[in-house]
């Protein structure tokens, strides 16, 4: 009779309590000081490398037939490893800004590393709001001031698309001014909207002043909803068809490497003494493996959440206990983390 055990739930467990009561440690260690004054640098053309020119053409050429033309790009030099690229349309009260972020993060001697990017379209109202239209993937962890009004659209690549719906809400926002025409306007707008958006996060307990007085620390407050997230399946936002890809593959590969891989090379295997489950487990093994791997290469690995619903309750619904008590979920989000980690080593730009 199968044994209704295996070491994905411990594991699971374990991990679980390792994020509620360590992680917190390791998220103050991680997170760098905010600057109170960002020292922004001018990148000329001949300053980006080659990579980073090619990452960047294709957003150039979806602007490009928007009539947007790049005005400055720059970044932060006393924060981060960012890079931001401002464009202008002449005859258009928006501005378009792209941003390449780049994180690589130690946790207990594992480097990680994050590349992403994303669009947004400003438009500056004449009462002092703002409002945005962009396509990031992350979910803030900070509060939304008032006079910030967003909207996010993960899905829509397409730039002309992404204008089309920030110009359909834009013109019933009121009355708009033009935005900076040059690098030096650029930085000071920015220099405003930071000493701003800081004093609200300082009013809200989100950010404190660090003891010199030359930058903000992020406060528990924020670590707390990072750790919430962690256990929420959907926190970091993903396309609803790469969630439907992902779910397909989780369930259906693992259950044919169950149902249809085990059995065969167990067959092939007779003739083996003691030969049989092994030789199944191995294939189970690859099948766990390959679903993993195709997710993180794919969809982009998501949290260990993700993975025990989409692999682990249904293989167990259909097959019950019956293929054993190695940690094959475990294994495929190992996958999945080595897979995507390839992947974004691959995109980095940035960082060496």
């Amino acid at each position: 009779m199968p044994i209704p055990f295996d070491l994905d739930l411990p594991i699971y467990l374990w991990s679980t309590l390792k994020v509620l009561f360590g992680s917190k440690t390791r998220l103050r260690q991680n997170t760098k000081p905010i600057p109170v004054r960002f020292e922004f640098e001018e990148l000329s053309e001949s300053q980006l490398t080659a990579a980073q020119l090619e990452y960047l053409k294709p957003f150039d050429l979806q602007l490009a037939r928007l009539n947007y033309r790049p005005l400055c790009t720059f970044r932060a030099r006393n924060y981060g490893a960012n890079l931001l690229r401002r464009y202008m349309n002449s005859a258009d009260a928006a501005s378009c800004a792209l941003t390449v972020v780049e994180v690589k993060a130690s946790v207990n001697g594992v480097v990680c590393v994050r590349n992403s990017s994303y669009v947004e379209f400003a438009t500056r109202l004449s009462n002092g709001d703002r409002f945005t239209t962009r396509n990031m993937a992350q979910k803030s962890l900070f509060d939304q001031p008032p006079y910030r009004i967003t909207q996010d659209f993960l899905n829509v690549t397409d730039l002309a698309e992404l204008k089309r719906r920030h110009d359909a809400r834009a013109q019933s926002l009121g009355a708009t001014d033009f935005p900076p025409q040059d690098f030096a306007s650029v930085s000071e707008e920015l220099t405003v909207e930071h000493e701003r958006y800081a004093k609200f996060q300082l009013e809200n307990g989100v950010y404190q002043l660090a003891p010199a007085g030359d930058a903000y620390l992020v406060t528990d407050k924020v670590f707390n909803r990072g750790i919430r997230n962690h256990f929420l399946p959907f926190s970091r936002r993903i396309s609803l068809s790469y969630a439907i890809f992902s779910a397909l593959i989780g369930a259906l590969l693992p259950l044919f490497g169950i149902l249809k891989i085990g059995p065969w090379l167990a067959v092939q295997s007779s003739s083996v003494s003691n030969g049989q489950i092994h030789v199944a487990a191995l294939g189970i093994l690859a099948a766990y493996c390959l679903a993993g791997a195709v997710i993180g290469r794919i969809c982009q690995y998501q949290k260990f959440t993700w993975f025990m619903l989409i692999i682990y309750v249904p293989a167990h619904l259909v097959a019950g206990w019956t293929f054993g008590w190695f940690p094959y979920t475990t294994a495929a989000y190992v996958c999945a983390y080595l897979a995507s980690q390839s992947r974004e080593r691959a995109k980095l730009v940035l960082q060496s």
